[in-house]
């Protein structure tokens, strides 16, 4: 396994980190953690509302039992609170806007881990300008928090993850020189925060990678990749995809999802060879998918819409359907249109266009107008 420093943190973390938001339960997150541990990852990115399901039942606990036992000195991990104005829920660190409010977070996140220290804490989607003002404005902010925390020796050091433009995280990182590490959406698809992470390496700030594969979608083969690098027509996508993010240099870690042991010995097998794609690969490949896609924006399944449907409608479920059919043109995509006729719970006509899932979507995902193509879809057939 490959390792990069954090910025002048002077911690390491290994090239490929462990994800932890798509478990699918207790097990499978600490039969994942140990193996990937075993392979050599040691960077963990965790957060109290991933797969919550209670307060003590959710991904950060489920990590907290997997690393019991394990050498704690060779294991870096992050933890996460949400800040915004409003109401909190404090047992999910969402929507965090105080002091005590993260401190509560803080604590539980060490209570369900039991690591003893935090090596990195990050405000979790600080996306828009209002999400800095709710994490470092006034006197009882979380960041206050934060800073007392890293002073106690709790917490290690302190950035953000973002899924906002550039220009934001740039002045960010300028306004708050305590932030040495932020966590950021990118791949070869999605590369306007390019800025962002040049700036972080020029100021030796850690730069983790999430989204590397768009949600699970930059998996198998295709003709229109195998065209583009004919070198490279026997490597599947997801290969040449971490291969364009270990290939830069002002990539600090690249988190993956994994939930499948083979899935994860296959990325840690990649993240440990040094072979990577020349610049020219890389643009090429670029190009490629934005043939590919035909420009469209794409659901990742990230799951921010989750609870926003006035209709309880599963639209990261349903906006993968329209995908895999109608923008991939795949045959498992027709495949769950079938399937949908029969779901009348799922059905698209159900769809308003509210926008409230569109606020939620960090990719500006036009959910609405595929809702209306969807429903005709299914009735046509």
């Amino acid at each position: 396994m490959q390792y990069r420093p954090v910025g002048n943190t002077g911690v390491r973390v290994s090239l490929l980190g462990i994800g932890t938001m798509r478990f699918t339960g207790r097990e499978n997150a600490i039969e994942t953690v140990r193996r990937a541990v075993k392979l050599g990852l040691n960077y963990i990115d965790i957060a109290a509302g991933y797969s919550y399901r209670s307060p003590e039942e959710n991904a950060e606990a489920w990590v907290g039992e997997a690393i019991r036992g394990l050498d704690r000195s060779k294991l870096v991990i992050s933890a996460k609170a949400q800040p915004r104005r409003g109401e909190a829920r404090v047992d999910r660190c969402l929507g965090i806007h105080t002091r005590d409010q993260m401190r509560q977070c803080i604590e539980a996140s060490l209570r369900r881990t039991g690591a003893g220290y935090l090596d990195f804490f990050q405000f979790w989607d600080m996306s828009q300008p209002s999400h800095f003002e709710a994490a470092c404005s006034g006197r009882d902010n979380p960041l206050v928090a934060l800073r007392e925390a890293r002073e106690q020796g709790l917490v290690r050091h302190i950035g953000f993850t973002s899924h906002g433009g550039p220009d934001d995280i740039i002045q960010w990182l300028g306004r708050v020189p305590d932030f040495r590490f932020i966590t950021v959406y990118y791949n070869f698809t999605n590369r306007y925060v390019e800025e962002a992470i040049a700036y972080a390496y020029e100021h030796q700030v850690g730069v983790a990678i999430m989204g590397p594969l768009y949600g699970g979608i930059l998996v198998g083969h295709s003709d229109a990749f195998d065209d583009a690098l004919v070198e490279l027509r026997s490597m599947p996508v997801q290969e040449i995809a971490f291969r364009f993010l270990f290939s830069n240099p002002t990539i600090t870690t690249v988190l993956s999802g994994m939930n499948e042991a083979s899935h994860l010995v296959e990325n840690a097998a990649i993240a440990s060879d040094r072979a990577g794609l020349t610049p020219g690969q890389c643009e090429r490949f670029v190009r490629a998918f934005q043939d590919f896609t035909k420009g469209e924006a794409i659901c990742t399944g990230c799951r921010y819409c989750d609870n926003t449907c006035p209709f309880e409608l599963p639209i990261y479920q349903l906006m993968g359907t329209y995908q895999l059919s109608q923008i991939f043109g795949l045959p498992a995509g027709d495949e769950q249109l079938e399937r949908l006729r029969d779901q009348h719970k799922l059905d698209a006509a159900k769809c308003h266009a509210c926008g409230k899932c569109t606020e939620k979507c960090p990719r500006h995902v036009p959910v609405a107008k595929r809702m209306k193509h969807l429903a005709e879809l299914l009735k046509s057939g």
